[in-house]
């Protein structure tokens, strides 16, 4: 005779006690149901939620853990997880507030056992098990911290410190993308396309190797083929098409393919800082008359050179220690350079003004997203900072001298002489971000060195033809020029005649941290970056210094 009617009337009947908030009763008919059939997760899930109303959190958790194991679909238990996390999360950070870092720990343990992709909770059982001494635990914890956010300094440092080894990155990596690749894993979709592309991310940012790139072909085919609703309008939303167009910038094609001939540059008009006109081979005569050693190159809409191409100018002409030439790129400037030159105010030889005719309302058809809460950006940010990468080919061809090329709100602090000479037999000099794990931020933008050697050529040849073709797609993230760096360093590794790279000191040479305001700092490039309180640089002596140019 079935008993199938009578223990469905039982667990209806402790349902129903437990919703009373008579849970020790409902607890002692779950527990006799499960004794006769251990397996049926349904009664399971309800054992874990009579637990919760109790209060036994910690229980609770231990009983999910073990359920979200054994599940056939862990998925189902999403709502479960997030529900009995909340109080647990409570639990710890209460504890934690009273000084009570044992028991703390203990609700940060069951979170990172529950949720073992979690960073904010490993690093919590991490943080603690630190503080309380427990070496072992908090190595184990390291390590699993570092495979999800491999560029967690505090664990790095904990690792190192204590003589510990981290994880092989190529196994960890495999793990990672296993797990992301898993129909099983009890993650949202959009979860799962973040965790994708994380690890894309993190083989991008490691030299490639053939393992490696049939790794990304997999992530990126696992990523177009998923499927991650979300509701229109929402943050949510934003994420789904950050990833997105991140993903879909990942053009292994290109990578491995032959390096692009470059069509024709396009019109090109140069004024001096007086307003003559120069032409391309007036620009190398103008360039050879004084001597040029170095060549700082920048590029930017007129409202940005109008806020800050003064700055920009004066500070290299004050502290440069070797001859230099000042090209300051005006987009879509062309027909009114001498105007702009004037607006700038600097009348100096070694300041050239350069501008194209770009169609700022045109490149609007090619929609540009930032990560939320951003979202769609209104300018064609994409575009202003790609051009001077678009550029930056013809204008070492023309000079056959090293480059920097930055960003417009960047200012000099100290001489480049000595960094010239560090970086001579280089044929470009990165700067590396080696904090971030993101292949849109490891490579930082905002500074770059090219020497003239035919390798250099090679990756400016990659990089204008990756980002012409990215930039005339109906979207684009906004990230788009650093991932176009980042691939460039692959190409130029794949394809370069034994390519040399180097890299600036990110200590001394170019700030990667955020300044609020001007204050005092050991760097040669001092990155202004957005939000900066520009007006804490007037009346700063240490910005521009007193007395006479440097050169």
């Amino acid at each position: 005779m079935s008993t199938a009617p009578t223990t469905a009337r039982l667990a209806a009947l402790a349902r129903g006690l437990s919703g009373e908030g008579r849970h020790d009763d409902a607890l002692a008919i779950f527990e006799h149901l499960l004794s006769l059939a251990p397996d049926d997760q349904a009664l399971r899930l309800d054992e874990v939620r009579a637990l919760a109303g109790k209060g036994e959190t910690l229980a609770a958790l231990g009983r999910l853990s073990a359920l979200k194991v054994a599940s056939a679909d862990p998925e189902a238990l999403l709502e479960d997880i997030r529900a009995q996390s909340l109080p647990a999360v409570e639990r710890f950070n209460a504890h934690l507030a009273a000084g009570e870092l044992e028991l703390a720990e203990t609700y940060a343990a069951a979170l990172a056992e529950l949720i073992p992709q979690g960073a904010p909770m490993l690093g919590a059982a991490f943080a603690c098990n630190k503080a309380l001494g427990r070496t072992d635990a908090a190595l184990r914890y390291a390590r699993a911290l570092i495979g999800v956010d491999p560029g967690h300094a505090e664990a790095r440092a904990f690792l190192v410190e204590h003589g510990a080894r981290e994880a092989d990155p190529s196994a960890m990596i495999a793990e990672r993308m296993a797990l992301a690749l898993s129909a099983q894993a009890d993650l949202h979709p959009l979860i799962r396309l973040r965790d994708l592309h994380d690890v894309a991310s993190q083989i991008l940012c490691r030299p490639l190797t053939p393992v490696g790139i049939g790794q990304l072909q997999t992530l990126l085919a696992a990523a177009r083929a998923l499927d991650a609703p979300t509701e229109p309008g929402s943050e949510w939303e934003g994420w789904e098409k950050h990833y997105r167009l991140l993903m879909a910038a990942v053009d292994m094609a290109a990578v491995q393919g032959p390096t692009p001939v470059a069509g024709p540059e396009g019109e090109i008009a140069f004024r001096t800082s007086a307003g003559a006109p120069l032409d391309w081979a007036a620009l190398r005569h103008h360039a050879d008359g004084l001597g040029t050693e170095a060549v700082f190159f920048a590029a930017a809409d007129e409202a940005y050179v109008e806020l800050y191409a003064r700055w920009y100018a004066l500070s290299v002409l004050k502290y440069s220690d070797v001859p230099s030439l000042v090209v300051i790129h005006v987009i879509g400037g062309l027909e009114r350079l001498a105007e702009i030159a004037q607006k700038v105010g600097i009348d100096d030889p070694r300041v050239v003004f350069a501008g194209d005719r770009f169609d700022a309302a045109a490149a609007l058809k090619t929609a540009c997203y930032d990560a939320p809460p951003k979202g769609l950006i209104g300018k064609p940010v994409a575009h202003y900072q790609s051009i001077r990468f678009i550029r930056l080919s013809a204008l070492l061809g023309c000079l056959a001298r090293p480059v920097f090329v930055s960003d417009i709100d960047l200012i000099l602090q100290r001489g480049v002489k000595d960094l010239l000479e560090r970086t001579a037999p280089a044929d470009v000099v990165f700067n590396e971000n080696e904090q971030s794990w993101n292949a849109g931020s490891r490579l930082t933008a905002n500074l770059l060195q090219v020497n003239p050697t035919p390798n250099a050529q090679r990756l400016l040849a990659f990089l204008r033809g990756y980002l012409e073709h990215a930039l005339s797609g109906a979207e684009v993230t906004r990230w788009i020029d650093q991932m176009a760096l980042v691939l460039g360093r692959h190409h130029l590794t794949l394809r370069g005649e034994a390519p040399q790279i180097a890299y600036f000191d990110t200590a001394l040479d170019i700030n990667n941290v955020m300044y609020p305001s001007y204050q005092e700092n050991p760097f040669r490039f001092l990155s202004l970056f957005h939000g900066f309180d520009t007006s804490s640089l007037e009346g700063e002596a240490k910005v521009l210094g007193t007395g006479e140019s440097g050169h």
